[in-house]
């Protein structure tokens, strides 16, 4: 490194006034040859047979770890009787239910690819994703079949009721094959859906590696560093999303803790029973139903076990983690991250709001990430020039830079590299790092583009563009700026919602329409969304409330 004098426990070299990463390059997590229902199955023989795996809150039937293991088998020779083999893709469309485990342990026991949909997606937008992966199978519910029939599935893909294959898994013997699985961890197990942050959703391929990877860092995570045998998990978020199925699916399944389900739309007070009712210790969570529990907290704090909640989807805004550390004094506060998908986590607890910033960097799904679990010590600032009575490092830090990667704190003004213990921009140097153009809506991300296609297909729309704008519930929300054409000076803001609201999942919909002269853009034709954002946060005040305000004019900014 020539004459750069870097301090190696916080990897800062006062010579460049670069941080660099102290980690050595990711190697695989756990070295396995084996298939995860495999790995899943051999464990679940340690743990007390009639301990619930599962339990529906809405029903309160509960499916045993000893029930987990015998359907999912059963139900593998069902879809084997049906035709599937390794290699096929199954499509499951279904809200959560004791049975959304049990089905994607099968579908991975016969060596098949798992990819799950979300309910709410319109019939166009599943034989999109449909038309994709190719599946041999698409299983669903009975009142979601219809949809699934609308779609334009491949000529090959047959509906399958999962009522109707489950009342007949008792007349089939377990699956045996995948007690002896040669896949591998490089066999394909999961086709899940990006966000599609330049378009329409696009598939990621997850190996049975990648699967047995995940539950046992989460296992290490959760239990060896908490030390805690009998948590409760609460799951409110959908196993069909990357954040819930690897939690649940795959997580607390592995570690053999009971998980409990409370289905159907979201209520905090609805939650909150649930919780008090079955003992919930953790409960993972988006960040709106954090500012929702926090609403309804001093009724139920008294009868609840709660001791974590783990906040993922989206950024937690300060005003929130405020509310709800007042309203929760005893509760822990982390965010999480998935990665790349399931590789690993990034888990931080927000420890205090002495923290400039209690982002977590690289919330998303794809990029590389910049923050890691372990935070530093107090002994990591030996031979830093610490400013007098600056708090302690492990207070201040939101982790460690991740391998490869290389950061900056940068003075606003001057553009001065600097030192630990300074406040400044982080600017951030990585293979895999990325900015991406994304709307978080209730932790859903939706992708401008993909509603700027729905709009051009508009008759009486000339241009547009979509963007964000702060919403305290949602977080953000999804905002049109539309050009219209000459002749269709008479479309209203209430034409444009009503055009979109068919074509595209409810998450997804456009909740506010404005319409301008022009889409501010780049010689090259790229929109330039920072202009359209902060242009937005001037004009959608002031509209609130009214369907169809006045044509604004955008001034260009400088290129």
């Amino acid at each position: 490194m020539g004459t750069e004098t870097t301090h190696l426990t916080a990897g800062y070299c006062a010579t460049t006034g670069t941080y660099r990463s102290r980690h050595s390059p990711a190697t695989e997590a756990t070295a396995t040859d084996t298939s995860f229902p495999s790995y899943l199955f051999s464990r679940l023989r340690a743990f007390p047979p009639d301990r619930p795996a599962f339990v529906d809150t809405s029903t309160g039937a509960s499916l045993s770890f000893a029930g987990l293991r015998a359907l999912s088998l059963k139900a593998a020779s069902a879809l084997g009787a049906l035709g599937l083999r390794r290699g096929h893709v199954v499509l499951l469309v279904a809200p959560n239910s004791l049975h959304f485990p049990a089905l994607s342990l099968a579908v991975l026991a016969v060596g098949a690819v798992l990819s799950a949909a979300n309910p709410l997606l319109t019939s166009d937008e599943l034989a999109g994703q449909a038309q994709d992966s190719e599946p041999f199978l698409a299983l669903t519910t009975a009142d979601l079949a219809p949809k699934l029939r609308k779609a334009q599935m491949t000529t090959t893909t047959r509906v399958v009721l999962i009522d109707e294959l489950l009342a007949g898994v008792d007349g089939h013997d377990e699956w045996a094959a995948c007690a002896s699985s040669d896949d591998g961890d490089h066999q394909a197990a999961l086709l899940f859906y990006s966000s599609g942050t330049t378009g329409r959703s696009k598939g990621v391929v997850c190996t049975h590696g990648n699967a047995v990877a995940m539950a046992a860092s989460l296992e290490r995570l959760w239990r060896r560093l908490d030390n805690v045998e009998d948590d409760v998990y609460g799951c409110v978020v959908p196993m069909f999303h990357m954040f819930g199925f690897s939690a649940f699916v795959l997580g607390t399944a592995a570690m053999g803790a009971t998980t409990v389900l409370v289905p159907g739309r979201f209520s905090a007070d609805k939650l909150m029973a649930a919780m008090a009712d079955y003992g919930v210790t953790r409960l993972l969570v988006v960040p709106p139903m954090v500012a929702s529990l926090a609403k309804v907290a001093a009724a139920w704090i008294p009868r609840l076990r709660l001791r974590e909640v783990v906040s993922s989807g989206a950024p937690l805004l300060r005003h929130h983690v405020a509310r709800f550390r007042s309203c929760f004094p005893r509760v822990s506060l982390g965010q999480v991250t998935s990665e790349a998908p399931f590789v690993y986590w990034t888990y931080k607890i927000i420890l205090s709001l002495a923290c400039l910033d209690p982002h977590c960097y690289g919330l998303t799904e794809t990029t590389g990430i910049i923050t890691m679990c372990d935070l530093p010590s107090d002994h990591d600032n030996d031979g830093l020039d610490k400013p007098d009575g600056s708090p302690p490092l492990s207070s201040l830090s939101i982790g460690r830079l991740a391998p490869c990667v290389e950061a900056r704190i940068v003075d606003v003004e001057s553009g001065e590299a600097l030192p630990p213990y300074r406040t400044g921009e982080l600017w951030l140097r990585g293979a895999s790092v990325m900015l991406k153009e994304l709307i978080k809506y209730k932790a859903y991300q939706v992708a401008p583009a993909e509603l700027e296609d729905v709009l051009a297909m508009h008759p009486g729309i000339q241009d547009a563009a979509v963007a964000p704008y702060p919403d305290d519930e949602a977080g953000e929300i999804p905002v049109a700026c539309v050009v219209r054409k000459p002749e269709s000076h008479h479309l209203q803001a209430q034409d444009v919602l009503s055009f979109v609201q068919h074509k595209v999942a409810p998450y997804k919909m456009i909740r506010k329409v404005v319409f301008v002269d022009a889409i501010p853009r780049s010689p090259s034709g790229k929109i330039l969304r920072a202009h359209l954002k902060s242009f937005l946060r001037t004009v959608v005040g002031a509209e609130q409330g009214r369907s169809a305000g006045p044509t604004y004019t955008l001034r260009r900014s400088k290129i």
